[in-house]
């Protein structure tokens, strides 16, 4: 034991005072424990190194990714609180236009009916109506809008034939655009079968017709086409020669914090939430838009929807 002890603490001093061959055998074996310690230093360092900068690697990659989340919260944020100013904006003004002239025209018919000549009343009346009927438009779109952005769509989808459906809202809207002198043309390949909600389909070619009605030059045309692609894909495009957007309109055209809204030919006004809204009903229907357009020549949009042959996984 003491041998050993001296070994461990003094091996100099132990070489010098032992001998024979057990003697030898300790010191070997000392000196090379002492040599592979030496050694290992190095392997140690190199070791914790390595650790250091994987945790330093993997502290990075969690503080990204928090980082990442915390950026994508805050940009949810920015576009919640535009939304919730856009929608106060257009409660606030946009919906006062029309009842204003609602409060005025039906005030002059109470007034002044007695005195007026049949075809004054009904100048009256038709303005009345087109008061009515852009109000009813407006508080659609709102309303439609907010389901949108709470996710209560109700979506029910269906085979739902692109002609017929296409064909009946053209007509409801063909009385509007031959207060312009417009005249729509429907252009659709038979037998165009989708599968989409028969609602939100509808009311995506609604807000295409009309914005193509109130940016149209009297005496215009649109074009409404609809044609099966090879992808299995239907697209439909609304197509009209009006005034056309340039290129921030464009950017500007699907987003919510943009506040963007033109005013018609007839000055007619509008919320900016057409567009919007219709990106949004197209996604959801499972299909994509694509909006082209040029100032002075007129706008293109086209948009897409499976059909009953569309692999869908």
């Amino acid at each position: 034991m003491l041998l050993f002890y001296v070994v461990s603490n003094f091996p100099g001093i132990f070489i010098r005072q032992s001998s024979g061959a057990g003697s030898q055998y300790l010191i070997q074996n000392v000196i090379g424990f002492q040599s592979n310690m030496w050694f290992g230093f190095p392997s140690i360092a190199i070791i914790a190194l390595f650790v250091l900068i994987s945790a330093l690697i993997f502290l990075m990659v969690i503080f990204r990714q928090k980082n990442h989340k915390l950026m994508a919260r805050n940009k949810k944020l920015e576009q919640e609180n535009a939304a919730k100013d856009r929608f106060f904006s257009i409660v606030a003004h946009d919906l006062k236009s029309p009842f204003n002239s609602l409060i005025g025209l039906s005030e002059m018919l109470m007034l002044h009916s007695e005195s007026m000549n049949q075809e004054q009343v009904k100048n009256y009346s038709k303005m009345v109506h087109q008061s009515t009927s852009k109000l009813y438009s407006l508080v659609d779109n709102l309303l439609q809008w907010s389901r949108t952005q709470l996710g209560k769509t109700d979506y029910r989808p269906e085979k739902i034939d692109v002609s017929i459906v296409s064909s009946n809202i053209v007509n409801l809207l063909r009385i509007s655009a031959q207060e312009k002198d417009i005249v729509i043309s429907l252009n659709m390949d038979q037998d165009l079968i989708g599968i989409a909600d028969v609602n939100i389909f509808s009311a995506v070619i609604r807000n295409l017709v009309s914005n193509a009605v109130k940016f149209s030059k009297i005496g215009g045309t649109i074009y409404v086409n609809g044609k099966m692609r090879p992808d299995k894909m239907i697209e439909v495009e609304v197509v009209d020669r009006g005034v056309g957007m340039d290129e921030m309109q464009i950017e500007k055209a699907f987003r919510i914090d943009s506040g963007s809204s033109t005013t018609g030919t007839f000055n007619e006004k509008g919320t900016g939430l057409g567009l919007i809204l219709c990106k949004e009903f197209v996604e959801i229907n499972k299909g994509s838009i694509l909006l082209e357009s040029k100032p002075g020549k007129g706008t293109s949009v086209k948009f897409t929807l499976p059909s009953i042959g569309y692999n869908m996984n």
